[in-house]
């Protein structure tokens, strides 16, 4: 207890007596103020601490997200510097593994070219020590004709498009290379019809339509149509995800980016899409619900980006890296 030499003394009999009682009221007097001062600023540290102790909200759910990874063992191009590659996952592996995440996400182009180019880059994120919930993007399909059929088991994925759950939060992942001029085996006939679409857009000067895009297929969309309308019957936040951008409509869109988009707008549980293919990022609001383009791994030698996303009722905060700048996104739709 905090005590006052001069009341220590009188407690003791030691005292003087020339203090008289005029000084004995003098130090209760004193006594007494420094008291309700101690009072009074025991009460705001108590406060203080009540306030610094209470439990900041915690999010819903927390995952790790890297895009276009586009590893090769090939020279740099411009400002894609493929051999980088590994050594950034590395590092962006290191940290997502003390987040004690249940997965990280992979939004497409895990590799530039080349099959074997997988064994390099794959045994990296077993460091994470949770799965990695893969997307294909279109320079995974730069391989042999032979070997675009092992991409989705090589990759872990249930399918070329799939979803999964976690906390509530249902993740929907599409293949926007569904429909694309690399996908199919050359003169197969999901090729051939992917082409005649293709030139069809060419023709008609769609902005989106470049080889590097791709779409989904009508069985998808319909596919995609029930797994959202059955989110919305459950009460599920739905986070969409493919590796092209259906905004903004630019040369880097899929294909059917305003079909995909028109979907989105019957169904309130999509509360935003992400994706990757554009290495320079980009981020659009549409009808309350964020398109995101996170950046890629790829670009500026010795710089990285990869983030862990905190999902909240009201918002995405994303802790970024690198080019990846940390930010909050308010989720905007009900």
């Amino acid at each position: 207890m905090l005590s006052c030499d001069g009341a220590d003394a009188w407690r003791n009999g030691n005292f003087p007596i020339a203090f008289g009682i005029a000084g004995w009221y003098l130090l209760s007097s004193m006594k007494r103020r420094k008291f309700i001062g101690l009072s009074a600023a025991a009460v705001s540290i108590s406060a203080y601490s009540r306030a610094a102790d209470a439990p900041a909200e915690k999010p819903i759910l927390t995952f790790g997200l890297i895009t276009d990874v586009q590893y090769a063992d090939v020279d740099p191009e411009g400002e894609r510097h493929y051999r980088e590659s590994p050594g950034k996952l590395k590092l962006a592996v290191e940290w997502l593994a003390t987040k004690n995440l249940p997965f990280t996400l992979h939004l497409g182009d895990f590799i530039d070219r080349d099959f074997k180019a997988f064994a390099t880059v794959l045994p990296l994120l077993d460091g994470l020590g949770h799965p990695v919930r893969h997307l294909m993007g279109n320079h995974d399909y730069t391989v042999a004709e032979s070997e675009k059929g092992k991409i989705v088991t090589t990759l872990a994925m249930p399918h070329d498009y799939y979803r999964f759950s976690d906390s509530g939060v249902r993740f929907v992942m599409l293949d926007t290379n569904d429909r694309s001029v690399y996908k199919y085996p050359d003169g197969s006939e999901h090729d051939l019809e992917c082409e005649a679409v293709f030139k069809k857009m060419a023709a008609d000067k769609v902005l989106a339509a470049k080889p590097w895009n791709g779409g989904v297929s009508a069985t998808q969309l319909a596919w995609l149509e029930k797994e959202l309308a059955d989110a919305d019957t459950s009460k599920e936040r739905v986070i969409l995800c493919g590796h092209h951008p259906l905004l903004p409509a630019d040369a880097m869109q899929a294909w059917d980016g305003n079909e995909v988009l028109a979907v989105i707008d019957r169904h309130p549980c999509v509360k935003a899409y992400f994706n990757g293919h554009n290495h320079a990022g980009a981020e659009v609001v549409r009808n309350g619900v964020p398109y995101i383009t996170f950046k890629s791994v790829l670009h500026e030698p010795g710089v990285n980006s990869f983030s862990a996303i905190h999902v909240y009722a009201d918002r995405l905060q994303i802790e970024g890296n690198g080019r990846e700048v940390s930010r909050v996104i308010p989720l905007g739709r009900a």
